[in-house]
């Protein structure tokens, strides 16, 4: 009888201490893709994990070609700053819109150059215009233009919306993130670059477009042109990643309006 009593004590044992592993698992979330859509991933991860410790999301900079190519492969999400290529639309892929943004045309801290318009731009990076002085009465020298690698979901944005694509003056420097842009910008008075509106920091300063600021209160009303989709990409989703996606669209907004264009 003592034996009996013992081996349904040590089962009931070792029951509770599975529920407890079970209870203690961290369930986690790979996420990879656009080095623009990382800020607003990371706050809402953070925001997110703050009230779901047992969910783990690890979120890589990758690219948006990466992001798309990969997306229900390496990661359960992928993360794109610019729309699907009509060759990956057949790729089975599930979007969704998490946010808006705006792409700020950043110049150095100390440049008196305040506005351009989209031609001036587009003749900048084209290389039509060169020298400063073609577009600044208070500023001369010649344009070191800065751009994004190719690949890049933030240049191909930029390069179709500004109007330019294949187009892009020789000798450009090519940054690999959005913080290689913003550090060549700042580190060059004469430098000319272009990050998301979320990214800018006192270390740069973004110019106005057609004398429109890149605030969210002009991307809302659509007056701010250089704007494109921030987009999670999916497969089929285990019941945790859908719980953080429909958060992400629905509670989350209210941090993605701190720096960027909610969806709802």
């Amino acid at each position: 009888m003592k034996f009996k009593v013992f081996a349904v004590f040590a089962a009931i044992l070792v029951l509770a201490s599975g529920c407890a592993r079970s209870a203690d698992q961290t369930f986690t979330i790979e996420i990879g893709g656009s080095t623009s859509v990382v800020p607003v991933l990371e706050l809402l991860v953070n925001e997110y994990q703050s009230v779901n410790p047992h969910v783990r999301i690890n979120v890589h900079s990758t690219g948006s070609s990466d992001g798309i190519r990969n997306a229900g492969v390496l990661y359960q999400f992928g993360m794109t700053s610019r729309e699907l290529a009509p060759t990956e639309l057949g790729m089975g892929l599930n979007e969704q819109l998490i946010a808006i943004d705006g792409i700020a045309v950043i110049v150095h801290a100390s440049s008196p150059v305040i506005n351009l318009t989209i031609e001036q731009i587009r003749s900048i990076y084209t290389g039509d215009i060169t020298d400063w002085s073609q577009v600044s009465t208070d500023k001369s020298g010649a344009i070191a233009v800065v751009t994004r690698e190719e690949g890049s979901g933030t240049r191909g944005a930029f390069e179709e919306i500004v109007g330019f694509p294949g187009l892009l003056r020789a000798g450009a420097v090519e940054g690999p993130s959005t913080g290689a842009v913003r550090s060549n910008v700042a580190g060059n008075p004469n430098a000319i670059g272009y990050i998301s509106v979320g990214s800018v920091d006192g270390s740069v300063r973004a110019i106005t477009i057609n004398d429109v600021a890149p605030t969210t209160e002009n991307m809302l009303a659509g007056t701010y042109s250089i704007a494109r989709p921030f987009i999670m990409l999916y497969r089929d989703l285990h019941p945790a990643s859908r719980a953080f996606l429909d958060w992400a669209i629905i509670d989350g907004q209210v941090f993605v309006a701190r720096s960027w264009v909610p969806i709802n």
